[in-house]
């Protein structure tokens, strides 16, 4: 991918989406990406993380006292890193939503926070037809 825009060219966000990667180490450490999260989301109406994304909202301070989820397995150490966090349990909160921040875990789990998400900055059904077209309803009927 090759981005249009640098942290200095980006325009003020409406929604900031907040990532993950495999590894998080580098980013967590990464104080111009910090800053970019921090001033983007001082302009906000909604910042969203995925998965480890959570990581990067207890790095950039902006989120104290507010409740979050990250991917299955990292609460424990996203609460102890980051003590400010309310950090849900993960094992069994896949979705939450705190203010204007929202967050979930990931892998297919991230369609609730993405779809919520739509369904606010447009109608219930758009968030449907959306969801129509990315077969969410066979997920549900999968044998198992």
């Amino acid at each position: 991918m090759i981005p249009d825009r640098t942290f200095a060219t980006c325009p003020d966000l409406d929604v900031l989406f907040v990532p993950s990667a495999y590894d998080m180490y580098a980013q967590v450490h990464n104080t111009e990406l910090l800053q970019f999260i921090r001033e983007q989301n001082a302009k906000t109406r909604y910042t969203v993380s995925n998965c480890a994304g959570a990581q990067l909202i207890g790095a950039s301070g902006i989120a104290s006292g507010k409740r979050i989820v990250t991917w299955i397995g990292g609460g424990v150490q996203l609460q102890k890193d980051y003590p400010d966090l309310l950090v849900q349990n993960d094992s069994v909160v896949s979705y939450v939503e705190d203010g204007k921040f929202s967050s979930s875990n990931g892998n297919l789990a991230s369609y609730i926070s993405s779809l919520n998400l739509l369904e606010k900055m447009t109608s219930a059904d758009h968030r449907d037809f959306v969801a129509s077209y990315l077969y969410l309803d066979r997920l549900q009927a999968y044998p198992h």
